[in-house]
């Protein structure tokens, strides 16, 4: 239900023996939505028959029997997003590297998720077969603006072990703030084999347009219960093992074996979602 098209580039220049090094970057998408309404207010598009639909012929309507939503569809499905990055990174010694970043974003088009349901409070609630059915789609502005400032700090303990910490503050103008902090050990068991364990927590305050299910007011002129968008902290564990043979002893058709990633993550939010993760990466060169 999504098409986008991007387009970018970045340029960096090294400076005092390649110790320091400074990236420019810049990325603009054109995207476009085939956008999917929740099923029980598309009657109610234009040219559609509402409560006459067969959709509300299957099954008896209970509640507020005078079901009339207030959906519009949207009149624009598009949504353009450009985005100026900076980075800088410094050798600090021969153990010790540090790097900053600052990323802009802007925004716009239709930024609200066509298929998030939104329930208001202050409207009796309409019931098909005990499903509750939605009073209209998220509406959110049209324009968003984005910013993040990151810094990374890279220690090399000793030919074992190396430490890789990340820090970011995050801001836009719904009135999101966000915290991401997060440090992995890379552990060099062989020639071979590295463990990889890491852990992040994060953490972000509500967009000014959410309220939870069924407590949005009707007047309003924006509103979500999407809980990607509500305060929220998380926590995400991670323990992954690398292979590596720089040498492509393995061979299978012509293509050398060069590395194996296998990690897993468990990721959990202060809310009741968790997910669990696994990912697996191999890399193959060709002679």
């Amino acid at each position: 239900d999504y098409f986008s098209v991007g387009i970018g580039g970045s340029h960096s220049w090294l400076f005092n023996e390649k110790n320091t090094e400074f990236t420019l970057k810049g990325n603009a998408y054109f995207d476009r939505w085939n956008a999917i309404y929740p099923i029980e207010l598309r009657p109610f598009s234009p040219g559609g028959n509402g409560l006459n639909s067969p959709l509300f012929n299957l099954y008896p309507l209970t509640g507020n029997t005078d079901y009339s939503p207030m959906f519009q569809p949207f009149s624009n499905v598009n949504r353009n997003s450009y985005s100026l990055g900076m980075g800088f990174s410094q050798i600090l010694g021969k153990k010790l590297q540090a790097s900053l970043a600052l990323d802009v974003v802007y925004q716009n088009g239709l930024l609200s998720t066509p298929f998030q349901r939104v329930y208001f409070q202050d409207i009796e609630d309409s019931f098909l077969d005990g499903f509750h059915l939605a009073d209209d789609v998220e509406q959110l502005p049209d324009t968003r603006i984005k910013t993040a400032l990151g810094g990374r700090l890279h220690y090399y303990l000793n030919e074992y072990i190396t430490l890789r910490s990340f820090y970011r503050y995050y801001k836009d103008d719904w009135d999101i703030s966000a915290h991401t902090a997060s440090l992995e050990a890379p552990i060099k068991v062989s020639q071979s084999f590295t463990i990889y364990p890491s852990y992040r927590y994060y953490w972000q305050s509500a967009a000014n347009y959410f309220r939870p299910y069924n407590l949005h007011l009707s007047e309003s002129e924006y509103y979500t219960s999407d809980f990607d968008l509500s305060g929220y902290s998380a926590n995400q564990w991670g323990l992954g093992l690398g292979y590596a043979d720089i040498f492509t002893r393995l061979n299978v058709l012509g293509f050398g074996l060069k590395s194996i990633d296998l990690k897993y993550y468990h990721y959990s939010r202060n809310i009741p979602f968790s997910s669990d993760i696994l990912t697996l990466g191999i890399s193959f060169t060709h002679s």
